[in-house]
């Protein structure tokens, strides 16, 4: 396979490594396309996976290196604000850590491409360049995000190439809906269909060497009119008046008795509840039992849920649910944007008698449901906190002893908000 970064543009042969980059909101299936990409490429060609995501949930790292692919995630945060110089640090490290063929940077589902884009390019001199920016568009469910998130128009806006995720069962009328709406957005970025069981080209999407957003030009960092424009329709608290955040943490019996832990069956009958309008995203780590065939043994599970459908995948080899070491690198920012107002609030200690069991970021329109996703994600524990990322407003709270079997009676207690 003749690729595009095995050119005179690799690191092995003097030159720069190329520089890939995903946008698309919350859901829409970066990850997957990624990870399909990188598996189906040779053996000896090195990727490796910059990834910025809201909150403290390492998921798509964990997930990533199952499928034995090196990543460096950087989370509270994101890249096109707030993480702005820390990306130069993370590229730096994973080219001296790795010497790869190729970088490819997955961004959060609300990040603006643009200050992204310059901040490869001012790396010029140290050794990057950048190859393309490459925009995912969920068929099924763009209308509505789209309607609520100027950002992800800016995405489909500005990029090299719009990749179809989700147009499975999506009929030809709302097909073209679709996308009349993204060619609205951009005529000249070509529409490529993604099929979930077909990795997309390497020869569709390396190698485009893209014109996009150079330091001068109409659409440079220093461009006034560009800046305005930007400036009438979004700011730096994008996520915040996007979409609502919650990050949730449960605690339980360090026992790990599989009566004590949460039953795959009733984990995924919730997780059945969650409408699609409401609950864009959820991702995190549960221990369930119910996984393994031993009826003793309980199972540290990565649980993926997007748009009203979800993966759950065991990890056995990860014995508990707190982060390693290795994963506590210095990439790490407040979940809000404006963070010399707040600090992260999900850092309660654990209970000495007790382990976390549950941790989970949440995205969407959430704050109309907070209630019901504190309530199904906490009845089976101990003790748990909950820190709430609403569009306006920010609000903790926690519990230590267990919650109201019923529903209503959760509700009637009023949990006060600290």
């Amino acid at each position: 396979m003749d690729l595009p970064g095995r050119t005179e543009n690799t690191i092995s042969k003097g030159g720069k490594v190329p520089v890939t980059v995903f946008t698309g909101f919350v859901g829409v299936g970066k990850t997957t396309i990624i990870l399909s990409l990188m598996n189906s490429m040779p053996k000896d060609y090195k990727f490796c996976l910059l990834k910025n995501e809201f909150g403290d949930v390492k998921v798509d790292s964990q997930i990533a290196k199952l499928n034995n692919i090196d990543v460096q995630e950087m989370t509270n945060g994101c890249l096109c604000c707030v993480l702005v110089g820390q990306m130069k640090e993370g590229l730096l490290e994973l080219r001296e850590k790795y010497n790869p063929d190729r970088i490819i940077i997955e961004t959060s589902g609300s990040a603006f491409p643009g200050p992204i884009a310059w901040q490869i390019r001012e790396l010029a001199n140290e050794g990057f360049v950048l190859d393309s920016i490459l925009n995912v568009v969920d068929c099924k469910n763009f209308e509505g995000y789209a309607d609520n998130s100027y950002t992800a128009k800016l995405q489909a806006q500005y990029t090299d190439l719009v990749l179809l995720t989700k147009h499975e069962g999506v009929t030809e009328r709302d097909m073209d809906r679709v996308i009349d709406r993204v060619n609205d957005l951009n005529t000249d970025a070509p529409k490529v269909l993604v099929n979930v069981d077909q990795p997309v080209s390497p020869e569709l999407i390396f190698g485009l060497d893209t014109k996009l957003f150079q330091l001068q030009g109409p659409t440079g960092p220093n461009n006034k009119i560009f800046q305005d424009e930007l400036n009438q329709n979004g700011d730096k608290a994008h996520h915040r008046n996007e979409l609502d955040a919650m990050e949730i943490k449960c605690y339980g019996p360090k026992t790990r008795h599989p009566e004590k832990v949460l039953k795959l069956a009733t984990f995924e009958k919730f997780l059945g509840t969650l409408s699609k309008e409401d609950v864009y995203r959820l991702k995190g780590f549960v221990r369930l039992s119910g996984v393994a065939e031993s009826a003793t043994e309980t199972t540290v599970c990565v649980v993926n849920h997007a748009f009203g459908k979800w993966t759950i995948i065991p990890v056995p080899e990860k014995d508990n649910l707190e982060p390693s070491a290795e994963e506590n690198e210095p990439h790490r920012c407040d979940l809000d944007h404006d963070h010399s107002e707040h600090t992260h609030a999900c850092k309660t200690e654990c209970p000495a008698d007790q382990e976390l069991q549950m941790h989970f970021i949440l995205m969407g329109e959430l704050w109309g449901i907070q209630h019901k996703l504190v309530h199904g994600c906490g009845v089976t524990y101990d003790s748990g906190e909950v820190l709430c990322e609403f569009k306006m407003s920010r609000s903790t709270f926690g519990w230590d002893k267990p919650l109201p079997a019923n529903y209503a009676d959760f509700v009637a207690e009023r949990l006060t908000f600290k």
